[in-house]
């Protein structure tokens, strides 16, 4: 009986103190851990609004390898010129998509080495309207969609047609469908370029007027601004990285697993992102918090309530 007891006993202070263990390793103490992961993120010399983004060129001399590959990926597809090399689509007589609630017809065609887009409305055999747009920048790597955009003295727009991938066909784009057409004057403002593309140069207090218009993703929109870890590159002042973190950028691998999803969640998010008050869609850098910059909403389902 005694030697059940301390059995017992003995079960029991093992079973307490793996419960206290595992307690530990799975919650840990979270005001610890979210002191530690703040002290690390604060660390980087890049969050300094000061430091400036300089384009993936200047990434190139000493990451080449790296620069040659992610130029062919997705994201470093993501937009550029509109070419016949960038466009995914195909083109020719029979391509024309018809809006039915505004009576408007769409055909996309190449005149030597530009794209144009003409919206025209027939009656009978008779042309009432016609309207041709230059286009000047594709949107998609082209492994889902084309969409095409013109640039008019600066200011961007989104053209009323798109070339779905996966389906093989023109439409209409996303939400100019069932009489949402607004044809040739969506502005694309701040918060769609800077998802869609690198950091663009933007004409602050206007509506969809860039001073500066990237080619596609680069480097810095994972790894923040470049200028600062140039510059002591360039000065000599190399970091072992095998060893230790060269905090004048940011490497997502060395960031907590929260913020490294709120490097992608930036653009690859569920819902609406609401801007908090004084913040800027260019505010947020790789290694900071996103919750301080976006507020994210989302749509409640039906019986979410009941």
């Amino acid at each position: 009986m005694k030697s059940t007891f301390k059995n017992l006993k003995a079960f029991t202070f093992l079973l307490v103190l793996t419960i206290v263990t595992l307690t530990g390793f799975f919650c840990g103490n979270p005001s610890e851990n979210a002191s530690e992961q703040k002290g690390a993120a604060s660390k980087y010399l890049n969050h300094n609004d000061t430091v400036k983004y300089v384009g993936m060129d200047a990434c190139r001399a000493c990451h080449n390898s790296i620069y040659e590959t992610f130029k062919e990926t997705g994201m470093g597809q993501s937009f550029h010129f509109a070419t016949r090399q960038k466009s995914a689509a195909k083109f020719g007589k029979h391509h024309i998509v018809y809006d039915k609630w505004n009576n408007l017809s769409y055909y996309p065609f190449w005149q030597q080495d530009t794209m144009y887009i003409m919206e025209f409305r027939l009656s009978g055999k008779d042309t009432t309207h016609k309207r041709i747009e230059k286009v000047d920048y594709i949107i998609g790597s082209g492994q889902h969609t084309n969409s095409h955009m013109m640039n008019v003295n600066g200011f961007i727009y989104q053209l009323p047609l798109t070339w779905y991938a996966q389906k093989g066909k023109w439409d209409l784009p996303p939400g100019y469908e069932g009489g949402q057409n607004v044809r040739f004057s969506r502005a694309i403002g701040l918060e769609c370029m800077s998802c869609h593309n690198a950091m663009p140069g933007f004409e602050k207090n206007s509506l969809n007027k860039f001073t500066n218009v990237p080619k596609g993703i680069d480097c810095e929109r994972c790894h923040g601004p470049g200028e600062l870890h140039v510059r002591e590159k360039v000065a000599g002042n190399i970091v072992d990285t095998a060893t230790q973190i060269d905090y004048t950028i940011v490497n997502p691998k060395k960031l907590s697993w929260e913020l490294q999803i709120d490097v992608c969640q930036r653009c690859h998010l569920q819902g609406n992102a609401v801007l908090k008050n004084d913040k800027n869609f260019t505010d947020f850098r790789p290694g900071k918090k996103l919750s301080d910059y976006i507020d994210i909403y989302m749509h409640l389902t039906p019986n979410v309530c009941k």
